[in-house]
């Protein structure tokens, strides 16, 4: 039940542009959550992919690229208008493991003083630390550790920045912040 009810209060949010390469695994690992892509004016075949092997998902077209802020903060309106609780940005070019968004659901809960949870973001292969995330993270010797030992020892680590590829936003921090 737990599941279901965090799969139904969860909508995933992916800004698209030109992202064909990337999207028949982005959004295979989403398969399970109400998606939302606004996509930026793409002029590849992306709409085309989209609608003929995700009908169900809520695609918002724009007739010009307003930029990866402007689309998100469009997907995130629309999200929850439609009654999200949770708000999960994801690049196009990333996809999620199982249990991702679970985990950081339930982590949240026991955690509600956090506004934005991420998860560890790994290289495309899964084996080793994104780049740009590994940068990030260099200001929290534990969490660098952990993760070069993939083994991590909190639920949560704090750092001061980490990039937009893959957020978990709570309704009450985009109702608090906007």
């Amino acid at each position: 039940f737990i599941e279901i009810y965090h799969k139904m209060n969860c909508t995933i949010l992916v800004v698209t542009y030109n992202g064909l390469k990337w999207l028949p695994k982005c959004l295979k690992s989403c398969e399970a959550y109400n998606v939302i892509i606004v996509d930026n004016n793409s002029t590849d075949t992306t709409i085309q992919f989209i609608q003929e092997n995700y009908p169900s998902i809520t695609l918002i077209q724009q007739i010009e690229n307003l930029g990866f802020g402007a689309a998100n903060n469009i997907g995130i309106s629309y999200a929850l208008k439609n009654g999200a609780e949770y708000v999960f940005l994801l690049n196009q070019d990333a996809y999620l493991e199982t249990y991702t968004i679970e985990t950081l659901i339930n982590i949240h809960k026991e955690n509600r003083e956090y506004g934005i949870l991420s998860p560890i973001h790994l290289n495309s292969d899964g084996k080793n630390l994104d780049k740009n995330f590994a940068n990030y993270i260099k200001v929290n010797n534990t969490l660098l550790f952990d993760a070069l030992k993939h083994n991590f020892t909190k639920s949560i680590y704090e750092v001061p920045f980490v990039n937009a590829a893959a957020w978990l936003l709570p309704r009450r921090t985009l109702e608090d912040i906007g």
